[in-house]
């Protein structure tokens, strides 16, 4: 029994690791990086080089995606999550993916560079979507010098306008195959990307969070009590 467990254990761990493909963060041309030109006026520019980053975020094709927030036409871009991790629990089967080939350090956001509206970061490994499938992803991005989502964010609470948020549309791409004999290379998200445009992010006030909940609640309690 013992035997015929580990032989299970020797074939199913490899296909797990294996189940990944690769691909090269970058941007071309085609797929701009626009920011609104300020928080009254929706005319898009370029980012500016060091004037924001984004993220990759990938998952199996066809995998259900709650949006990171919504466009609000003339007021800008409504988050739906304050955290990173917030967003990706709410979305089962989506991921940071890794940095590098068969990597295991999630891939870090990447800036803007080396031209405005750009951005060329590492090969990726999208982990759990069978070996060299192929892949949705979105990209989400913010403006300012914040290395991250969480902090973008955080920066338009105290002041708003600080940060401009945004997320791509979903796009799919193909992936490279790491573990194929020999190794098929890491496929160019700049073939795919549409781009994303940046806006100044639509956050309620902590108050309000607060008095939404005191509503909730007091709704739940007047039902009980019904």
């Amino acid at each position: 029994m013992k035997r015929a467990l580990t032989l299970v254990v020797l074939i199913v761990i490899p296909s797990i690791i294996l189940a990944q493909g690769t691909v090269t963060f970058g941007s071309s041309s085609m797929g701009l990086v626009q920011q609104w030109s300020s928080s009254s006026d929706s005319t898009l520019v370029p980012v500016p080089v060091s004037g924001g980053y984004v993220e990759l975020i990938a998952a199996s094709v066809g995998t259900a995606l709650n949006p990171l927030g919504d466009y609000g036409g003339s007021s800008g871009f409504v988050p739906a999550y304050f955290s990173l991790a917030g967003f990706l629990a709410a979305n089962p089967g989506w991921a940071v993916p890794y940095a590098g080939t068969l990597g295991a350090t999630p891939l870090a956001p990447v800036p803007i560079a080396p031209a405005p509206g750009r951005f060329f970061g590492p090969t990726a490994t999208i982990a759990n979507i069978g070996t060299g499938a192929d892949a949705d992803y979105v990209v989400i991005g913010w403006t300012g010098p914040y290395p991250t989502y969480d902090a973008a964010y955080a920066a338009d609470q105290v002041n708003p306008n600080s940060s401009l948020l945004g997320m791509s549309a979903i796009a799919t791409t193909h992936t490279g195959d790491p573990s194929f004999t020999p190794p098929t290379p890491s496929v160019l998200l700049s073939v795919t990307f549409q781009g994303i445009t940046l806006a100044p992010a639509v956050i309620p006030e902590p108050t309000t969070f607060l008095l939404a909940g005191l509503g909730a609640l007091s709704l739940l309690l007047f039902r009980r009590r019904g």
